[in-house]
């Protein structure tokens, strides 16, 4: 599996958009995590939506009881999960360009690791589908009908395409 360049750079200053990306160290799995792969992914997504002018992510990297306890405190939920996203306090499209603010996302990084045993995927391609995944939740996208299903994740399908290119690896 190869990455491709990406879409967009994703750098605060030159680009067009903001992607922060805060790592806790103190999960042993997140030393080597590729947190340009987290901005690229969260760039591409946003590019490929036409997301105008330059806004901004924040991104953690952390573990399963970060997740948890996020899960438990705002969804009601005492589990762990892949990702979590926070949009920020926006109604539609003009409040995030009036802002700059998209919103936040969470990512278990462990349990990145084992999902992608689970799918016969690297790691990799599994951290950047979970980074569009939760990007694409911010923008409004969720997948609670079979409709809403197929449209987010075959967007999230155009994106990972985007970004890989398949060189004899099917993940």
């Amino acid at each position: 599996m190869t990455r491709n360049a990406p879409v967009d750079d994703g750098e605060c200053a030159t680009g067009r958009y903001c992607v922060e990306v805060d790592v806790d160290f103190a999960v042993p799995e997140t030393r080597s995590v590729d947190t340009q792969l987290v901005v690229d992914a969260i760039s591409c997504i946003l590019t490929m939506e036409r997301v105008p002018r330059q806004v901004s992510v924040n991104v953690l990297l952390t573990g399963d009881g970060t997740l948890r306890r996020l899960n438990r405190r705002f969804a009601g939920e005492d589990h762990a999960t892949d990702v979590l996203a926070f949009p920020g306090p926006h109604r539609d499209m003009q409040d995030v360009q009036d802002a700059g603010f998209l919103g936040d996302i969470a990512v278990s990084v462990p349990r990145v690791a084992r999902q992608a045993l689970d799918h016969g995927v690297s790691a990799e391609r599994e951290l950047a589908m979970l980074a569009i995944h939760g990007t694409l939740h911010l923008l409004g996208y969720d997948h609670v009908t079979p409709d809403e299903e197929r449209e987010m994740f075959g967007k999230t399908d155009l994106a990972l395409a985007q970004l890989f290119t398949a060189d004899g690896d099917s993940g």
